[in-house]
């Protein structure tokens, strides 16, 4: 999934957030979205550390192993994160969706974001275009 992040330098702030679908059972909200995990926060600075990390360890020159190369850029943590949240999402049925933007955004900001979508179309459309790992793995 790291592999697979788009990014444009135009937008250095990104986001990773989980969004759920409540069940059925659920009285009032059967059916709704709303925000599971996230969201979390990387510039484009970790995104390109990543990818110099993944080139050390996949370079046969280097012979360097992914956790030395993780941690000689200083990302250990960002893909422990993201990891996480793509098995916490996984073993909770919730979609990641991955959102750039220009400016910071907050947490309120993608709540807002999450329950437009149960609304408006548009929005929805908007997450739908964001998913990156769908709950059943493509």
């Amino acid at each position: 999934m790291i592999k697979t992040l788009k990014t444009d330098r135009k937008l250095p702030h990104h986001y990773l957030i989980g969004v759920g679908i409540h069940p059925m059972t659920a009285r009032k909200e059967a059916g709704k979205l709303f925000l599971k995990y996230g969201p979390l926060y990387f510039h484009n600075k970790d995104v390109d550390r990543l990818r110099d990390a993944n080139m050390m360890a996949e370079d046969k020159v280097f012979k360097t192993t992914q956790k030395e190369a993780l941690e000689m850029y200083d990302v250990g943590s960002l893909v422990s994160s993201i990891s996480s949240m793509q098995l916490a999402s996984a073993a909770n049925q919730c979609t990641i969706h991955h959102f750039s933007s220009a400016y910071k955004m907050t947490d309120e900001d993608f709540v807002t974001l999450v329950t437009a979508a149960n609304i408006s179309p548009s929005t929805r459309r908007l997450l739908d275009e964001s998913d990156i790992c769908s709950r059943y793995h493509r």
